[in-house]
């Protein structure tokens, strides 16, 4: 049975990583506008896993004051092997209830799918849920996603209806500078949604990235203006992804990757003239 959690410190705040979701992975739907072909060599000389399976994680930061969930998954019943947050929670001793803030970082139904129970109650009854505004504001007017296929724009706006709209009172939406709580705030990162944003954690003098969706696959890293099907603005999350991995490295900031290859965490180093993945080491239990 593949590990469901994973436990670790940044400064003095508790983490823990939270495999929800495990799926298969076709590199060619993942980048639809490319052929396996055209990838298999870039993988190999530079050492990329071409990977079989997808990741979708979510990340729980005990703070000082706040227990805080980030992205809560695709949620129950969506597809085989999704929608574990709850009972890893559980199994970790740490209970709904007791959760006080649950960031978004974007509208995607693989990160709003937990938000609600089958009758769009909050399954955090006692947490502000936090979005910033724009996004809420661009998802929930329900938009045409002209650019988007007929079934991906369907599922997408099908988890507005359950995940966001019915749980507006239980929403704080913010703008970029407002700190979400002490030690957390949004990093302004479109394209893959169209006001998608990555989080910073930091404790001490340990920092944290959260990058979201800018990065789906460690090939990203190497080949920045490689796009995935789901992006809004392919040009503009290019743009974003080529100036985000110069700054995570040279700041030597702690990676979240909630796509990568579980627990999604380590660093992105520069080789020369580029960048690549250097996962943390975990034990095997």
């Amino acid at each position: 049975m593949p590990k469901e959690s994973y436990n670790f410190k940044l400064g003095s705040f508790e983490c823990l990583v939270i495999r929800d979701t495990i799926s298969p992975l076709e590199l060619d739907t993942l980048f639809s506008n490319l052929k396996v072909r055209q990838m298999e060599p870039l993988l190999r000389n530079y050492n990329i896993p071409a990977g079989d399976i997808f990741e979708v994680m979510c990340l729980l930061a005990k703070t000082v004051e706040h227990n805080v969930l980030i992205d809560t998954g695709w949620g129950v019943g969506e597809q085989p092997n999704s929608g574990r947050l709850m009972p890893i929670l559980r199994a970790n001793k740490v209970q709904p209830e007791k959760i006080d803030t649950v960031i978004i970082s974007h509208g995607h139904p693989d990160h709003i799918g937990g938000n609600t129970d089958d009758k769009c109650q909050p399954l955090f009854p006692n947490a502000c849920y936090v979005m910033l505004r724009k996004e809420w504001d661009f998802w929930t007017s329900m938009p045409e996603l002209p650019q988007t296929e007929a079934s991906v724009k369907q599922k997408m706006l099908s988890h507005v209806r359950k995940n966001l709209i019915p749980i507006r009172d239980h929403f704080a939406m913010i703008d970029y500078e407002t700190e979400i709580v002490p030690s957390i705030r949004f990093v302004d990162a479109p394209g893959h949604s169209p006001y998608h944003c990555m989080l910073n954690i930091s404790s001490g003098a340990e920092q944290l990235i959260y990058v979201s969706d800018i990065i789906h696959h460690q090939l990203q890293i190497v080949r920045s203006d490689y796009c995935v099907f789901a992006d809004f603005d392919s040009e503009q999350a290019r743009r974003t992804r080529a100036e985000a991995i110069p700054w995570i490295a040279s700041n030597n900031l702690l990676v979240f990757a909630c796509h990568f290859p579980f627990p999604g965490l380590g660093h992105i180093i520069k080789k020369v003239n580029l960048y690549d993945w250097q996962p943390v080491e975990i034990k095997n239990s």
